[in-house]
C-alpha cells in the first residue's frame, strides 16, 4: 500500500552489490494502443530522468518491443547490467494487486510486500492530502494490500515467491529485518544495507521529471528514523478512523484490518 515504507525498503536494498533498485516506474499504468512508439517514447523519456541515462540508450535497449512487460524487462536488465548488478527490483505499489500478471511474464520473480500499521498509512495520506476520504482510502487499501492477501489466501496461505516484511521491524530492527529479506532472496548479507543515511538524489530526479515534490522522497532524503512508527496517535481523530474501519468492514476486510493492527501492536509492544 502507498505510504507503507516501500520506497525505504527499495532504497535500502539498492545498496546491495547484486541488486539494482530505482524509482518506481508505474509500468502498470502504461496502456499502449495504436501509437505504441509515441506512448512508449514518452514513458521512456521519464525513465531516462529517473535512472539518469539517455533516452537513446533506453530506446536502443528496448528495440521494437510492443508491450509494457517486454519493454520494462529490457530496460531494467540494461540498467542492472550497466550498474554491474545481477538482479533488478521494480517498486510500484500497484504490483501488490498484479501478482498473477507479473508471474505470467516473470515466472521466477519474488514479491516483497511491505506491511505497515494501517492507521499510520492513513495518517501519512492525510498529511499528503491524498485519498483522505475513508471510502477512497478503503478502495486503495483493498486494491493493494487486500489483493495481495487474497492472492496469498487462494494460494493456501503461503507461497515460496511471496514474503511480507513489517515496516515497523524495518525501522526498529533494520539489520535483522534485512537479513531475513536477503535470506528469502537467497542473496548474501552485506552490512551496509542497515546503515541507511538517506537518498536525496531520488527527490531531485522526480522533481525534475514531473515538476512535483514528493513528500515520501523528501523524507527518504534523511537518515533512517523511528519517528514515523505510531505517528497516528498524535494526528488521527478516532471518529475519522472509525469511518475508515466501517468502509473496510463493508468490503469484507474488517477482520483482516484488525489482524494487521494486532500484529503491529504486539511487535511494537515487545520492542518497548
Amino acid at each position: 500500500m502507498f505510504k507503507s515504507g516501500t520506497s525505504l525498503l527499495r532504497a535500502m536494498l539498492g545498496r546491495h552489490t547484486r541488486l539494482f533498485s530505482g524509482l518506481e516506474t508505474q509500468w502498470l499504468n502504461e496502456i499502449w494502443h495504436e501509437d505504441v512508439a509515441g506512448s512508449r517514447r514518452t514513458w521512456l523519456q521519464r525513465m531516462s530522468i529517473f535512472f539518469d541515462t539517455s533516452l537513446a540508450e533506453l530506446e536502443a535497449a528496448c528495440g521494437d518491443s510492443g508491450d509494457v512487460e517486454t519493454t520494462l524487462d529490457r530496460m531494467m536488465s540494461l540498467l542492472a547490467s550497466r550498474a554491474g548488478k545481477a538482479r533488478w527490483i521494480e517498486k510500484t505499489p500497484g504490483n501488490a494487486g498484479a501478482i498473477p500478471r507479473i508471474l505470467l511474464s516473470w515466472s521466477q520473480s519474488r514479491f516483497l510486500h511491505v506491511v505497515r500499521d494501517p492507521r499510520d498509512v492513513y495518517t501519512s495520506l492525510l498529511e499528503s492530502g491524498k485519498w483522505c476520504e475513508p471510502a477512497s482510502f478503503a478502495d486503495q487499501w483493498c486494491a493493494t494490500f487486500g489483493a495481495a492477501r487474497d492472492w496469498l489466501l487462494a494460494a493456501g496461505g503461503s507461497h515460496p515467491a511471496y514474503y511480507e516484511i513489517r515496516y515497523e521491524r524495518l525501522v526498529l530492527e533494520p539489520e535483522q529485518a534485512l537479513q531475513q529479506v536477503l535470506d528469502f532472496l537467497q542473496e548474501p548479507w552485506e552490512p551496509q544495507l542497515a546503515c541507511f543515511n538517506g537518498a536525496p538524489e531520488d527527490f531531485e530526479r522526480v522533481l525534475r521529471a514531473t515538476g512535483k515534490e514528493s513528500r515520501t522522497l523528501r523524507r527518504l532524503a534523511s537518515p533512517l528514523t523511528r519517528s514515523r512508527v505510531g505517528v497516528w496517535r498524535s494526528v488521527l481523530e478516532p471518529e475519522r478512523w472509525d469511518r475508515v474501519r466501517a468502509e473496510l468492514e463493508r468490503r469484507g476486510y474488517g477482520n483482516v484490518l484488525d489482524g494487521v493492527i494486532s500484529e503491529t501492536e504486539s511487535f511494537v509492544s515487545s520492542e518497548g
